[in-house]
């Protein structure tokens, strides 16, 4: 082969192993992009935002709002979910292990007294007083009124797994018979039948205004 032949072959090798290269390390970087954003779009039990979606009973309930609670320093998570006209709240406590709860508003006729009594019976069924005290409450998903105050919290546990929980918010310097108390009732659930999905960071059931 004529040197002036075999010169231009070899470019031509060398340029076509340079482009490979190149093109192998753009696939490379695109791969590794597609994993950073995979892993920011992942979503735990920890780190749900605005709009994320939560898969159970058969349902796509929206994260609403996001609550930190904290008790001198131990922290615990809620999370309003909405389905439609319905709605539940998402509890996650780790302690020395991780407890999940699922429950819904209910309303307690009559009100339970002041102060909460250890025991309760609700729907025929006795619940016990677990764990009581004060705890400092901040919303992340509000535009208005992130800083809820303070509640008095008490957790009850029924039979089986079942979960009722009350707080009683106060005005500052109002009295304990003009306290309002919230009730929630369900279950405690395994975490792992839970699909936790990455939305687009807006609430749909609040308007712009709200």
């Amino acid at each position: 082969m004529h040197p002036a032949v075999m010169a231009v072959f070899l470019l031509a090798l060398l340029v076509l192993a340079g482009v490979g290269v190149l093109l192998l390390q753009r696939r490379r970087r695109q791969a590794a992009q597609r994993r950073r954003e995979a892993r920011e779009r992942e979503r735990t039990l920890f780190d749900l935002r605005l709009g994320d979606i939560v898969q159970a009973e058969a349902a796509d309930w929206v994260v609403e709002d996001r609550l930190l609670y904290d008790q001198d320093g131990f922290q615990w998570l809620e999370y309003l979910l909405r389905d439609g006209g319905r709605s539940r709240w998402l509890v996650v406590c780790e302690d020395d292990w991780l407890e999940v709860s699922w429950l819904e508003p209910v309303d307690l006729v009559p009100p339970p007294p002041l102060p909460l009594p250890p025991e309760l019976t609700w729907h025929g069924a006795t619940y016990r007083l677990q764990e009581q005290g004060t705890a400092s409450v901040t919303a992340s998903h509000r535009r208005m009124n992130q800083r809820l105050g303070r509640c008095r919290f008490a957790d009850y546990t029924g039979p089986g797994e079942r979960v009722l929980g009350l707080e009683v918010w106060a005005q500052a310097g109002g009295a304990q018979a003009d306290a309002e108390i919230e009730a929630t009732a369900g279950r405690l659930i395994d975490p792992r039948s839970l699909t936790l999905l990455p939305g687009d960071g807006r609430s749909v059931y609040r308007s712009a205004a709200d």
